[in-house]
């Protein structure tokens, strides 16, 4: 009998070791991925800085943990992760449900309750760009989009090294997309709406120069840049600052800030982004979600040179259900993943850093993968009963992008940076040469299926010069400008994308 007690006593104890405790298993999980958006006064409805309140909510915590409800960190990494990644693995979703199954039990603190997260570093800043109002937001329980545009003053262009987005009310302010733009197009949008900023949903309701340029979401850090590496602000631009507000009960004002820091240098290998990604690309003989249908979109691009991968941004609307995005090496046999969504929500759309820069080589093949769900088992289908749905910026169509934030491996410096993206036929392109020679100036798209020689064995002196193009004729697509010498070497390339002007309307 004392046999048997005393083996009792040695299961239980082990019992009892094994089960998770609050302090030493469940706080480092909250810390970690709910405490970004879940302290003070931040977009998360309730903060979870303590054991008792964390104890308070754990029935529904282990709930939306396991039904991947929450936390909204929707990629699967490749083998190198994501930075600020917050998903929880299989195991740590089955820790936060023993813990609840097993009464919370609280354990010994080793350094007290939580506290709320750190403030981000000072930010030295050159630009401050504000907003010229606060915007209130309605008051009614659901999401709300507005794009504000706030203009540089900028009288030469700039190297940005330094980006801090900084929500004027945490509490409504649930992500940010940044694009940049030197054109009045957003000026029909801006006066048609009469509040401050105007209303658009899935993209801005024209092309900018640049989408995406930055992109902020609840709990993020300023991007500081490391040394040799910055993006391109041009002169005379504008930010268009495309707000995510979420829902709220009651009516809250909002006045965000961008601030900007210059680098000390400019980037011979400057940091763009694009979708590069896009309608133009895809392998479907159309875009078009029928009423009814489970619907798979392919779309692939070729690499035409060495390119550094640093972030991706896939967007999609309502029927969207999972993103697949991985390249092909030019052996033919290697393939690596780049991005795995399983469980898209548009709520919580967002971009996603790598922690390392991926190398694709020229010649490597980007293959993306989409699925939309027009079923009336779709939830979030904002149909009932479903219909047909086609592409558009609005919340009854759909999109297919994928933004790339990228950068050429080589150094490029004798075409100077301009427009990523390009609506109208005509423009320019402007070359920076250190010494006299004679060059071609070739576009080419991606494939190299189609090919316009703009200059042939031109003369060019030292110095700046701006040289015309004319894209008329080609389709639209991803295409690179590619400057040749007198021996037909490759000495300046610059990635672009023609774009139907209605393409985000």
């Amino acid at each position: 009998m004392r046999l048997l007690f005393l083996l009792f006593l040695f299961w239980t104890g082990i019992l009892s070791a094994q089960s998770p405790e609050y302090h030493r298993d469940i706080a480092p999980l909250i810390l970690r991925s709910c405490m970004p958006c879940h302290q003070g006064d931040n977009i998360g409805p309730m903060a979870l800085t303590t054991y008792k309140k964390v104890a308070a909510y754990g029935q529904m915590i282990r709930y939306v943990t396991q039904e991947k409800l929450m936390p909204p960190f929707r990629a699967v990494a490749p083998t190198d992760h994501f930075v600020g990644e917050r998903r929880l693995s299989e195991k740590e979703i089955a820790t936060i449900g023993a813990w609840v199954k097993a009464g919370m039990p609280k354990g010994e603190p080793s350094r007290g309750e939580l506290s709320p997260l750190p403030s981000p570093p000072p930010f030295d800043t050159d630009l401050i760009l504000s907003m010229d109002e606060s915007f209130e937001q309605y008051g009614v329980y659901y999401d709300q989009y507005r794009v504000f545009v706030l203009p540089t003053g900028l009288t030469e262009d700039k190297w940005v090294s330094g980006i801090s987005f900084e929500p004027g009310n945490r509490s409504i302010v649930k992500g940010v997309m940044i694009s940049v733009d030197t054109s009045d197009k957003y000026q029909a949008l801006d006066e048609w709406d009469p509040e401050y900023g105007y209303f658009s949903f899935g993209e801005l309701g024209f092309v900018p120069d640049e989408s995406r340029w930055y992109s902020w979401a609840a709990g993020q850090d300023a991007e500081i840049l490391p040394e040799g590496k910055a993006k391109w602000l041009p002169k005379d631009a504008r930010l268009l600052v495309h707000v995510h507000y979420g829902p709220t009960g009651i009516r809250q004002r909002d006045s965000s800030v961008v601030k900007l820091r210059w680098a000390k240098v400019p980037a011979p290998r400057p940091i763009r982004t694009a979708p590069l990604i896009n309608p133009y690309v895809m392998t479907n003989d159309t875009f078009a979600v029928a009423a009814g249908e489970v619907y798979r979109v392919h779309a692939k691009f070729r690499v035409p040179f060495d390119l550094e991968i640093s972030s991706l941004f896939p967007h999609a609307h309502f029927l969207g259900r999972k993103f697949e995005v991985f390249a092909t090496l030019p052996d033919g046999r290697s393939t690596k993943l780049l991005l795995r969504i399983d469980d898209w929500d548009f709520h919580f759309k967002q971009g996603y850093e790598l922690l390392n820069p991926i190398l694709l080589p020229a010649g490597s093949v980007v293959h993306t993968l989409v699925t939309y769900d027009n079923t009336s088992a779709n939830l979030a289908n904002p149909n009932d009963p479903p219909r047909a749905m086609g592409w558009g910026k609005r919340m009854y169509k759909e999109m297919l992008l994928v933004y790339f934030s990228y950068q050429p491996v080589k150094k490029s410096s004798l075409l100077k940076p301009g427009p990523v993206n390009i609506s109208s036929p005509q423009g320019e392109v402007e070359l920076e040469l250190p010494s006299n020679n004679v060059f071609d100036l070739e576009i080419v798209d991606f494939s190299g299926d189609n090919h316009r020689v703009v200059l042939k064995e031109k003369s060019f002196s030292k110095g700046n010069h701006r040289v015309v193009y004319d894209l008329k004729g080609l389709p639209f697509g991803n295409y690179v400008f590619q400057l040749k010498d007198e021996e037909g070497q490759i000495v300046g390339e610059r990635i672009f994308l023609y774009l139907a002007s209605d393409l985000f309307d």
